[in-house]
């Protein structure tokens, strides 16, 4: 049934409300085509529903849009026409045409076309023991607009033009079915079943196996990140972590007692190697047989709340455990499940039963048991294991998909219905809960995503992932493209899960000089993503691991890590602009560079945060070519050297291996921080502030209590800086929040500018102390 069919029409407007057609929230219009009830409603200027329902189908409602958002157009009116019927955002012109029966979203202010349905169709089918309609939806893109988005997936795929793929959870694919464009708008599929992506000649087309009605978005906004903030307005803003999330993360498969972990924690002070989180992985329950009791085993990891303390108090690090969705036959907790009839008989890997977490008696009975066995005890984060969830063969797509099916019904519904949004319902369970505990921010750290899970307080890694040079190079368009879709902390394995396995290069491990060299690229990229952790099996990750003091390998991870946290404000403060703007941190260079086509296909550069171009080693080869966008300010500049570089240009040198190429873009304020053995060591009293002229640049210095939700209520610090490139001033104004706990502080102020004909460049240098008041330097 495509849009083509007969064809007859009924307008409703919202300023008279229509029985069961609107409510009070929403604007909307209505028409009949055949047997096919199309609905458009306008959530806000730049935000519009849209759902095609066959005659005697329900549809239910989103699970990823907030059910109590506050939505709504400044302005919104519908028009009947010659050709059709008109809805009038501020912002936006939907048209319906009666000639072919689609839809079509054209920019109000521009009257530029951004997109227009091509055709749609419905097939009854029989699945899941229920009657459904596989739905399709055909859309019409330009020819030069490029497309990110819809999950991770490990292809080495950064531009889905002329691509298909499919939205499918596995161990290392993550589902998020937002496609977002470089004309400034984003399209969120509203369908949890397994679903393909294609596009091609015929046009990019959704395809999903479980519905009850076509169920779209389209989000627009006047760049790309203000289409992410719109979707972000839709399914929920992103929550601050712990200032401590932002620094270094230590974890191995797998520490087999207290002691053990807690005389590495003692060990990387000793060292004086900054460190802020310690990660306990799977087993410190026991043996299978008592697979994720939530428990600690008494014989290793005895005395747990005491453990926990020392970490605390002696060492200042914060511990992070590894839970599962599913128990061993052995624990109590089982027999509590097995007993409410919350498991699924499906056979797992290990032995275990995975549990129905649609189900509400389910998610009581793990929270119960998870609050008495783990959280009473001090833990501070929370990694949420194999929430794909993991049967058997999970790291295959179809195999994933055929056990998730095999399951049986979950609660709320078929699996074929409810396939992709597992993580979702757990992390949405460990979030609430925390939440009602005390005032600590939340930390997950989990396997799997879909849209809105943002909004729960998790961070998403990469997989049980190969230490291969091509897998390596596709983390970083897998991760890009997931964190274009709103899911902005992802981090990966620092040197891969699986080492020494049959796949891999690198075979004899540490013993191989290739795989120290491996190791630490790998690392330097993972510095540079939201989160900045090591983890993996057969090789251990501690940096002596890896070296001693004077070997390059072990300087190098010195090195990355000492950067890292020099640049903690910075990161911080971008953090904050992740919640307050959704401004993502690690992002694909066509968000910052629209403009410029030759940044669409680059899949392994990209921008951290406003100012750097991170261009990580992803070979054996230390000779790399770097692709330096136009930009307004025209230059670049080396970030070790200062050196400049004409914008638009690729440049092509060999890189040391202690390195990695980052290159700041003319026109951004930089916040250096002094090093810390961890991240709350200390207040920032000295801080140098680098300006990279060529163009105006402004920063916001974000500080908070670090810890806690207070920022919710206001209790934050914003200090703004401000560059004029014309003045050649800088302006650093009053302190903008009710925060008060900060220091007198010391800001030294390095001017960094190109000299004209030349690649070398100068540094000027201003001190002042700031007491929270508007300040103007002039150079």
């Amino acid at each position: 049934m495509k849009c083509q069919f007969f064809f007859f029409f009924s307008l409703f407007f919202l300023l008279q409300p229509v029985k069961g057609e609107m409510d009070s929230n929403r604007q909307l219009f209505q028409v009949y085509a055949d047997s096919i009830k199309i609905t458009v409603s306008c959530l806000n200027d730049q935000i519009i529903h849209v759902q095609a329902t066959p005659e005697g189908s329900v549809g239910k409602e989103s699970l990823v849009a907030l059910k109590n958002h506050a939505l709504k157009p400044t302005f919104c009116s519908v028009q009947k026409n010659e050709e059709g019927i008109s809805m009038l955002t501020s912002k936006l012109t939907i048209s319906y045409s009666t000639t072919d029966k689609c839809i079509s979203f054209t920019d109000r202010i521009s009257g530029e076309l951004l997109l227009k349905e091509k055709m749609r169709d419905f097939v009854r089918q029989h699945i899941g023991e229920e009657d459904v309609w596989n739905i399709r939806q055909v859309f019409s893109l330009t020819p030069e607009e490029a497309i990110y988005g819809l999950g991770q997936y490990q292809e080495g795929v950064m531009n889905y033009r002329g691509k298909k793929v499919k939205l499918l959870q596995a161990n290392k694919d993550i589902v998020n079915p937002f496609l977002i464009s470089t004309r400034s708008y984003g399209i969120l599929w509203d369908n949890y079943s397994k679903t393909l992506f294609e596009d091609n000649e015929h046009g990019a087309t959704f395809w999903s196996e479980v519905a009850d009605e076509i169920n779209y978005y389209f989000i627009a906004g006047d760049n790309m990140d203000k289409v992410i903030a719109n979707y972000h307005a839709l399914t929920g803003k992103v929550p601050m972590f712990p200032k401590s999330a932002f620094g270094y993360w230590q974890s191995k498969e797998r520490y087999k007692s207290f002691d053990e972990l807690t005389e590495v924690v003692a060990e990387y002070r000793r060292r004086q190697i900054p460190l802020d989180n310690i990660v306990q992985d799977w087993e410190y329950w026991g043996d299978r047989p008592f697979w994720n009791s939530l428990k600690f085993d008494t014989l290793h990891f005895n005395h747990p709340k005491e453990a926990i303390d020392c970490l605390h108090d002696q060492y200042h690090v914060k511990l992070m455990l590894s839970v599962w969705p599913g128990f061993g036959k052995e624990t109590d907790i089982y027999r509590a499940m097995d007993s409410a009839g919350v498991l699924f008989d499906e056979p797992t890997w290990a032995g275990y039963k995975v549990m129905d977490v649609y189900n509400p008696k389910a998610r009581e009975i793990f929270w119960s048991y998870l609050q008495k066995g783990l959280f009473d005890k001090g833990v501070d984060a929370w990694w949420m294991d194999a929430t794909e969830p993991s049967f058997r063969d999970g790291a295959i797509q179809e195999k994933q998909e055929e056990r998730s099916k095999s399951a049986g019904p979950t609660y709320i519904g078929s699996f074929h219905r409810y396939l992709s949004v597992y993580s979702l319902f757990m992390s949405e369970m460990m979030y609430n809960n925390l939440r009602m505990q005390n005032d600590k921010r939340v930390f997950i750290l989990t396997r799997s995503a879909f849209a809105g899970q943002q909004r729960y307080g998790t961070a998403i890694w990469s997989g049980d992932i190969t230490a291969r040079w091509d897998v390596f190079r596709h983390q970083i368009s897998g991760g890009l493209n997931i964190c274009m879709t709103g899911i902005p902390y992802w981090t990966t394995d620092a040197g891969a899960f699986s080492v020494t396995g049959k796949d891999s290069e690198f075979k004899q491990g540490l013993a191989d000089p290739a795989y120290r060299k491996f190791y630490l690229r790998w690392f330097q990229q993972n510095a540079f993503s939201p989160i900045f952790r090591a983890h993996g099996t057969s090789v251990p990750r501690e940096v002596w691991q890896f070296g001693q003091p004077g070997d390059s390998i072990y300087e190098g991870l010195l090195k990355m890590i000492d950067i890292r946290y020099r640049l903690l404000s910075y990161i911080y403060s971008s953090a904050w602009q992740v919640t307050d703007n959704s401004r993502i941190m690690m992002r694909g260079l066509a968000m910052d560079f629209a403009t410029d086509p030759k940044v669409y296909n680059i899949d392994d550069a990209y921008m951290f945060g406003p100012s750097f171009l991170v261009h990580p080693v992803t070979s054996s080869n230390d000779r790399l070519s770097t692709y330096l966008p136009d930009h307004t300010g025209k230059y670049w500049f080396d970030f070790y050297t200062h050196a400049s570089y004409e914008a638009g240009q690729t440049i092509t040198r060999d890189i040391p291996i202690d390195e990695i190429p980052i290159f700041v873009k003319a026109g951004s304020i930089v916040p250096f921080n002094e090093v810390k053995q961890y991240a709350t060591e200390k207040a920032d009293g000295m801080m140098d502030i680098y300006i990279f002229a060529g163009e105006d640049a402004e920063f916001e210095l974000y500080e908070d209590d670090n810890e806690t939700y207070a920022y919710e209520k206001g209790e934050y610090s914003v200090v703004r800086f401000n560059w004029s490139e014309k003045t050649r001033t800088l302006t650093v104004a009053k302190q903008e929040g009710t925060y008060q706990n900060l220091p007198e502080r010391t800001f030294r102020i390095k001017l960094i500018s190109k000299i004209d004909g030349k690649q070398k460049t100068q540094e000027e240098t201003r001190t002042i102390v700031y007491k929270n008041q508007l300040i103007s330097i002039d150079f």
